[in-house]
């Protein structure tokens, strides 16, 4: 993997794990947001590993679901969560809506395997 995945990758880790920490402090919305930022770093990476970059959050995610959605290389499914994510993330963010405590759950688990299987992906490359 190359430096700059890599540094993805550690932050995308590094934020999935204070995003448990939050979640398990009672923190709803920040855990939220941080599990999204942990998985928008993943796919970061996978993208930085194809030499593609993004300005902004959409087009990182137009990026990584063209590249590897589209063509079967990555889960629609996890794909799928992420954007859930970023609705909550934006929803607590901009609009002071604290999430469903199951809802936040579920994204932050949902964090650990988005960055799993990025890591699979990249590693049958």
């Amino acid at each position: 993997m190359s430096p700059r995945s890599t540094e993805f990758m550690e932050q995308a880790h590094e934020r999935v794990v204070a995003a448990r920490e939050l979640f398990t402090a009672g923190h709803l919305e920040t855990a939220v947001s941080v599990a999204y930022y942990a998985m928008l770093n993943a796919a970061r990476a996978a993208l930085s590993e194809s030499d593609e970059h993004a300005r902004t959050h959409a087009g990182t995610w137009n990026l990584f679901r063209q590249r590897y959605v589209v063509t079967d290389a990555f889960d629609q499914h996890l794909f799928t969560l992420a954007h859930k994510a970023q609705k909550a993330r934006e929803e607590s963010d901009y609009e002071a809506v604290t999430p469903d405590p199951d809802e936040a759950k579920a994204i932050v688990e949902s964090a650990d395997d988005f960055i799993a299987a990025v890591e699979r992906m990249l590693d049958a490359d």
